[in-house]
C-alpha cells in the first residue's frame, strides 16, 4: 500500500459529498429569516440590502452588522435565531437527500489507510449529521464543523482552521475538497492542498481564480490525486 504525503483530509458536504441542497426549500427559507430579522427590530433597510445578495451572504452581513450595532451577545441571539430557522429546513431535505458519485468508494479507500477526515460545512451541525447518518457515513469522520456564531463561514478559514484542528493536522499537510470556490479560497488561506469537484451551480472561473490546485469529476478521481502528491 503506498504511503500518502498528507496527514489529513477535510470535505465540504453538500453536493461534494451528499446532495442535500437539491431538497432543501432555500428560498421559502431566505423569506423567513427576513421576516425573522424584521421581527426582531433589525433595520429594514439593511436586511434588505443584504438580503438582496443572497442568503448565505446575508447571514455574514447580518451577523456582522448586529455586532456593530447592538453588540456581539445580542448579535448572536439574533443570529442563532436565523441559524434555526434556516437549520430547520435542512433537517426536512435530510430526509431525501442521496450520495454523489464515488463517494463510498474513496472514503473507504481513505479509511483503510489511516487517513483522519473532517467535515467543513456551511449547513448547521446538526443538519450535516443528520444527512451523514442518513447515508451512513457519520463514521468515517473525526469531526464535523458545521455553521454557527463561533466561526465565520467559509470563504474564511476560520471554520476550516478549526476542522484541521479537530482532526489534529497541520493544515501545510492537509487537503480541502470542495464544489466551491468558497472551499478553495478557505482551503488556499490554510495552506492546504484544494480539490475542486465542480457542480452544475460552480463558478468554475472563481474557482480557478481562487488558485485551485487541481478540479476533478468525480470523487473516484481523488484517490490517484493524494498518491500524486
Amino acid at each position: 500500500m503506498k504511503h500518502l504525503n498528507i496527514d489529513g483530509i477535510v470535505f465540504d458536504l453538500d453536493a461534494t459529498l451528499v446532495n442535500l441542497g437539491g431538497f432543501v426549500e432555500w428560498r421559502k427559507a431566505h423569506e423567513e429569516i427576513v421576516d425573522n430579522y424584521l421581527e426582531l427590530d433589525c433595520n429594514e433597510k439593511t436586511v434588505k440590502a443584504c438580503s438582496d445578495k443572497g442568503l448565505f451572504t446575508m447571514l455574514e452581513e447580518m451577523y456582522v452588522n448586529l455586532q456593530e450595532k447592538r453588540g456581539d451577545n445580542e448579535a448572536r441571539r439574533v443570529q442563532n435565531s436565523a441559524y434555526e430557522i434556516l437549520s430547520s429546513f435542512e433537517e426536512k431535505g435530510v430526509e431525501s437527500c442521496t450520495l454523489m458519485d464515488g463517494c463510498i468508494t474513496m472514503l473507504d479507500w481513505l479509511k483503510n489507510r489511516g487517513i483522519p477526515m473532517g467535515i467543513c460545512t456551511s449547513n448547521s451541525t446538526k443538519s450535516a449529521i443528520s444527512a451523514l447518518q442518513s447515508q451512513r457515513l457519520r463514521h468515517y469522520f473525526q469531526a464535523i464543523v458545521g455553521r454557527s456564531v463561533n466561526f465565520r463561514m467559509k470563504p474564511h478559514p476560520a471554520q476550516l482552521e478549526e476542522c484541521f484542528r479537530q482532526i489534529g493536522v497541520d493544515p501545510a499537510r492537509g487537503v480541502m475538497v470542495g464544489d466551491s470556490h468558497k472551499d478553495i479560497i478557505a482551503g488556499k488561506a490554510t495552506g492546504a492542498y484544494t480539490v475542486g469537484i465542480p457542480v452544475y451551480f460552480t463558478r468554475l472561473e472563481l474557482m480557478k481564480e481562487a488558485g485551485v490546485d487541481i478540479i476533478i469529476e468525480n470523487l473516484s478521481e481523488l484517490p490517484a490525486i493524494l498518491e500524486g502528491l
